[in-house]
């Protein structure tokens, strides 16, 4: 909790210590098609994300820190996270963009499919790589997809390696710095 709050505050002091014009902050959510990358995966499951997002710069290239709240998991386990992605965003024909850049995980529920804690047995951080394709709508609309690889296996005991892998569309809107 205390890294949460850390990056929290990292976040919103970059965000306001930027000038205005660089700056733009805007709220997104979406669906996640999420799953396990072991080799005997269960069906995925569907869950959504939604949270805060920053985006400094100017001149095509720009930062992108964000802070969600996430579900993952699979057919049996529920998994919910606050996830901080901090993404490098190439801008292109002032509509498309790419985005790319590592993501922070912290592990806020676990439960099996009859309600059982299992927090126990999970790593409380998980750590991935994000790539992503976006629009910048008119009217500060955006919307975009990603594909979230886990880069650490989330377990704490058993000897297979299980790390998240999520897919996510989403739609957002800027606030300001339109």
């Amino acid at each position: 909790m205390k890294k949460t709050l850390l990056v929290l505050s990292l976040i919103i002091l970059a965000v306001f210590g930027a000038e205005a014009q660089k700056a733009r902050v805007g709220l997104k959510a979406g669906a996640n098609f999420a799953n396990f990358d072991t080799d005997d995966a269960a069906d995925g499951k569907t869950g959504f994300h939604f949270g805060a997002y920053a985006e400094l710069g100017a001149g095509g290239f720009s930062i992108m820190p964000e802070l969600l709240f996430s579900t993952k998991g699979d057919e049996f386990v529920d998994l919910s996270y606050i996830e901080v992605p901090v993404l490098l965003k190439k801008s292109f024909a002032k509509v498309l963009n790419l985005h790319v850049g590592p993501q922070f995980g912290f592990l806020t529920k676990a439960e099996d499919e009859d309600g059982d804690d299992l927090k126990e047995f999970l790593k409380g951080t998980d750590v991935s790589a994000v790539f992503g394709a976006g629009l910048d709508l008119p009217g500060g609309l955006t919307a975009g997809a990603r594909y979230v690889l886990g880069l650490t296996a989330i377990e704490d005991v058993g000897s297979v390696s299980i790390k998240n892998k999520t897919f996510q569309i989403y739609i957002g809107y800027k606030l300001f710095g339109k």
